[in-house]
């Protein structure tokens, strides 16, 4: 096939999504079919991920950043990105109500659909000149940002070509939308324009698949993140013998939405607590730094800046266990983490903190991954049997390899190659 993939994720940006992207557009070539990407450059993320497709397979274009006079006005992109509210939805220190009015009202009218509108006209103009010069088969567009999806449903009709919509999140269905009814109505009205249109609908968990079904006619298929076992160091590069148990934890921390409370609560309890460490890596980690003061363990909890996306994958490789946060809200049931996959793809036990009735904790109890517990008296004895283990002298057993059969990022690609071709041949026989 020859395919033209519209997104505004892509390495060498870092975050999750630009991983799920890149991983695609590596195996769809290795599968032999002929891509060509559409990307945003300067984005606000890392640098950090590696680009494996050949750059003349990429097109970077500009893109406005709508948000930029909102920006200079409150004091720079987190303050404009980040609502006024703190964890229990008071004012921050210093947001005047006024002032929180004006910037909610700015993202409401002018980031619609999303704060990456402005890279549209630029994404569109370029894709354009590539189907016109070289005429794809089929086009992909991967979502958040939804104006992936604008720009792919323009081109598909101007140019007759099907398109599939990989959405890594639901649009107005998402389960922290945030925006009036008012908003909502609207933005509904031009997602179900915009998905209608698709020749086939993709996303990343069945219970997301299901909300889409009961929406749309058309094809809806699930293909989950995964691992790139190519992404990993060598088996040497294993935990050490020794008598601390070293957790690690690499990503961000959601404040109000995932619990960090029953790991200190657990640690506050134990005699042995010495011989754990729990070392964090990324951005926003600051309730970590803030309760390791709380509860007087410096010395126990480190927290560090966000490393490279490799460097972070072998931070994992050698740590004893990885401490997974689950979504809180019942709302996030469907949700994985692209951090799940990494870890199942480390081989390195995962003690998940969060409830248990959701698609990440039923993988990880499918898979004999981990545990997944709530209750800090249940972390508390989970950690000192860890504990017993390296005080005998061994090491913590990896996860049994069958763990991550058919979570590779090559495996979940093929699943997408299949949604492409379907969606050629579904076109073909309505054309």
């Amino acid at each position: 096939m020859k395919i033209l993939l519209i997104s505004f994720c892509f390495p060498p940006y870092n975050d999750v999504g630009h991983v799920r992207v890149g991983k695609l557009a590596k195996f769809l070539l290795r599968f032999g079919h002929d891509v060509q990407i559409i990307s945003a450059r300067d984005q606000p993320f890392p640098a950090t991920l590696p680009i494996e497709v050949p750059e003349a397979r990429v097109l970077y274009t500009k893109w406005v950043n709508v948000n930029k006079p909102a920006e200079l006005v409150f004091g720079g992109r987190k303050s404009v990105a980040v609502r006024g509210l703190d964890a229990r939805g008071t004012l921050r220190s210093g947001e005047t109500v006024l002032r929180r009015l004006y910037r909610r009202l700015y993202k409401r009218f002018i980031s619609f659909p999303d704060d990456q509108v402005g890279w549209f006209p630029y994404a569109y103009n370029a894709a354009a000149r590539c189907i016109e010069r070289w005429k794809p088969d089929v086009i992909c567009a991967s979502a958040m940002p939804f104006t992936s999806l604008l720009i792919a449903h323009r081109l598909s009709r101007r140019y007759t070509i099907p398109w599939v919509a990989d959405l890594r999140d639901l649009w107005v269905d998402h389960q922290n939308y945030k925006y009036a009814g008012w908003r909502r109505a609207i933005e509904g009205r031009l997602e179900r324009r915009i998905l209608t249109s698709a020749t086939g609908l993709v996303t990343v968990s069945e219970p997301l698949a299901a909300v889409l079904r009961t929406k749309y006619t058309g094809p809806v298929s699930v293909v989950m993140n995964g691992f790139d076992p190519d992404d990993y160091p060598d088996d040497s590069h294993r935990p050490k013998g020794s008598p601390i148990v070293r957790i690690a934890y690499t990503g961000m921390i959601y404040e109000g939405k995932q619990r960090l409370e029953p790991l200190f609560e657990a640690l506050a309890g134990m005699p042995r607590r010495d011989h754990v460490r729990v070392t964090l890596y990324g951005r926003y980690l600051e309730l970590a730094r803030r309760m390791a003061a709380a509860y007087a363990m410096e010395s126990l909890v480190e927290v560090h800046d966000a490393i490279p996306y490799r460097d972070s994958l072998r931070v994992q490789r050698e740590s004893d266990v990885l401490l997974l946060l689950l979504w809180s809200d019942p709302r996030e049931k469907g949700v994985y983490t692209g951090k799940l996959f990494e870890y199942i793809g480390a081989g390195r036990p995962i003690l998940a903190i969060g409830p248990a009735d959701n698609v990440a904790a039923d993988l990880i109890a499918e898979r004999a991954a981990g545990v997944v517990l709530q209750d800090a008296g249940d972390i508390r004895r989970q950690l000192e049997r860890w504990i017993d283990i390296k005080q005998g002298g061994a090491v913590i057993p990896p996860t049994s390899k069958d763990a991550g059969l058919g979570l590779s990022r090559e495996e979940q690609a093929r699943r997408f190659e299949r949604v492409l071709l379907d969606a050629m041949q579904l076109a073909a026989s309505i054309g």
